[in-house]
């Protein structure tokens, strides 16, 4: 979770560096989620999408944005708070939390067996990736500037179009002599596994009602049909 959260901290300044800086405030907005925590956490989620355009993702991301929402047995059987964040504080922390009749402790390490693993998270390949194959210096940041900021993706900006972009990036840098040597894969992660640029699009809590959630859950009855 923290190598995730630090990948996710990467890869939202890469998208700073391919982000306009006309008008201002779409950069400021940017620079700020370095340390909003559901921001790095879409950040680290989204990768491993496959959206097919922005919109496409920004309706991914969406799912992962509300308050509280329900979920169970029957979908409404209890109103839990957001996912992402739940999932990063229920992690590293003690919590004392707030169910419908009471309040309980939650102990991440009663789960730690669960949470070990072997693959690496797809952000911190991503960033990583990255980092191997020489983006995060400062002529190569320069050459992801100059290739993406002229060219801010729209709503319907479709994938192929993030493909070709994500590989001339590496085009350019390596004519420049910027690109370090790494094996075939690094730089085929970086053509496809590289996110379409965020910074447009909305990260922010979606406020849910409680009082909805709740007579949402009074008047749900089984569907026979």
């Amino acid at each position: 979770m923290i190598a995730e959260e630090e990948a996710a901290k990467f890869l939202i300044l890469m998208d700073a560096i391919r982000c306009p800086r006309l008008p201002g405030e779409r950069f400021s907005r940017q620079l700020a989620r370095f340390g909003d925590h559901l921001a790095k956490g879409l950040y680290a989620r989204v990768c491993g999408m496959r959206p097919t355009t922005l919109e496409q993702l920004q309706e991914y991301v969406n799912n992962d944005r509300e308050d509280f929402y329900l979920d169970g047995p029957s979908d409404v059987d209890w109103i839990f708070r957001n996912q992402v964040i739940e999932g990063r504080e229920g992690t590293l922390y003690v919590d004392y939390v707030a169910h419908d009749d009471d309040h309980r402790w939650s102990d991440p390490t009663q789960f730690e067996d669960l949470y070990f693993s072997t693959s690496e998270p797809w952000a911190v390949r991503t960033a990583r990736s990255l980092h191997d194959a020489g983006v995060s210096t400062p002529a190569a940041l320069a050459v992801v500037a100059e290739v993406w900021r002229p060219s801010p993706p729209a709503a319907d900006t479709h994938v192929s179009v993030m493909l070709q972009m994500n590989h001339r990036t590496l085009d350019v840098m390596n004519a420049r002599g910027l690109l370090n040597e790494q094996p075939q894969d690094t730089y085929g992660w970086i053509v496809r596994e590289w996110q379409f640029p965020m910074y447009d699009l909305h990260l922010t809590k979606i406020a849910v009602d409680l009082d909805v959630l709740r007579e949402r859950q009074r008047d749900w009855s089984p569907d026979w049909y």
